[in-house]
């Protein structure tokens, strides 16, 4: 594999990417497998590439990184050539060490290799979120991805008010939450993170959910219902194994979460169990439910949606909810 550094404007390319017209048909979209990040955090992107263009096999893909993610450095991909084009940020940038960045990584284009239509792969790349942004702000990263035969651009951005969900060639897009040191999503004496789930085949009525809950108070909580738009019920279950026997069955009285504990609920343990879906999970496209606690009330929270057989979020993105009391 070769890296070659190039650098020069962006500005020919931006352009033709605005204005072209698309060729290509698609069932599913290019999307972040991790559509959210934590500001002032690193944060490896990988994008999932599910088909070619109308049958052709995708020889090329480029990105173009958005302004405030930083000190980007692609991950190499063994039978692609990785090409990057550097250039100057709208503004300086703190970084580690009290260092203030400039200019880094703007587009990433992968090529040489041959992805066959019937085929899925990810191309993938780390960097640092600045923590100027914002959050509650998204992130766009317009893809380009050349077949050889016609091209896809995946680069249309919702305006202010737009569902995302009516594009017909969005971007993928990165969702903002606050900054590492806030740990997850705070409800009173709880703190949520790692929320995620995996994307169901057509015609699937059943999905699962799963998160981190952590009790820094000192009196127990209890999660007492969940509910879903996309769901006729939510249910907390457990699965467990006795005797090579694996069982589930539904936690009666609510979910326990201990003062100074966290529970974990995850494949193989804890979890929950959206049943009557009206519509398939999809990847890249986050879910919503409510979690009501005894204590804390009701609480909001998005689940990232990742591939079929995702075994959780990407390294360093799972840990903010602790792993010192995981109940299965």
């Amino acid at each position: 594999m070769r890296i070659i550094e190039r650098k020069n404007s962006l500005k020919g390319s931006l352009i033709a990417v605005a204005v072209a017209g698309f060729c290509c048909e698609a069932s599913a979209h290019v999307v972040l497998d991790k559509s959210e990040a934590r500001i002032g955090a690193s944060y490896k992107a990988v994008l999932a590439v599910p088909h070619g263009c109308e049958g052709s096999a995708t020889v090329r893909l480029t990105v173009s990184v958005p302004e405030g993610m930083i000190a980007v450095k692609p991950i190499p991909k063994p039978g692609w050539t990785i090409a990057v084009t550097r250039g100057a940020y709208a503004r300086s940038y703190a970084f580690m060490h009290g260092m203030q960045m400039s200019e880094g990584v703007k587009e990433i284009s992968w090529s040489g290799g041959k992805l066959e239509d019937s085929f899925y792969d990810e191309f993938g790349f780390a960097g640092f979120i600045a923590d100027s942004l914002k959050a509650g702000d998204k992130l766009a990263f317009p893809v380009v991805q050349e077949c050889e035969t016609g091209v896809a651009k995946w680069v249309e951005v919702a305006a202010a008010g737009q569902d995302p969900h009516a594009l017909k060639y969005p971007a993928p897009q990165l969702r903002l939450a606050g900054g590492a040191s806030s740990g997850g999503l705070v409800a009173g004496d709880l703190t949520i993170s790692s929320p995620w789930s995996r994307a169901t085949p057509g015609g699937a009525k059943v999905g699962g959910g799963y998160l981190a809950i952590r009790n820094s108070g000192k009196e127990p909580d209890r999660l007492i219902a969940v509910s879903s738009a996309v769901a006729t019920s939510v249910e907390v279950h457990e699965m467990t194994t006795k005797d090579g026997v694996m069982t589930m069955r539904a936690v009666e009285g609510g979910l326990v979460i201990a003062p100074g504990q966290t529970v974990t609920l995850a494949p193989g343990g804890f979890h929950l169990m959206l049943m009557g879906l009206k519509e398939p999970l999809q990847q890249g496209r986050p879910v919503g439910i409510t979690l009501e606690f005894e204590r804390a009330g009701k609480v909001a929270v998005d689940l990232d949606v990742l591939g079929v057989g995702a075994q959780g979020p990407a390294a360093g993105a799972e840990g903010q909810g602790g792993k010192e009391h995981m109940n299965h």
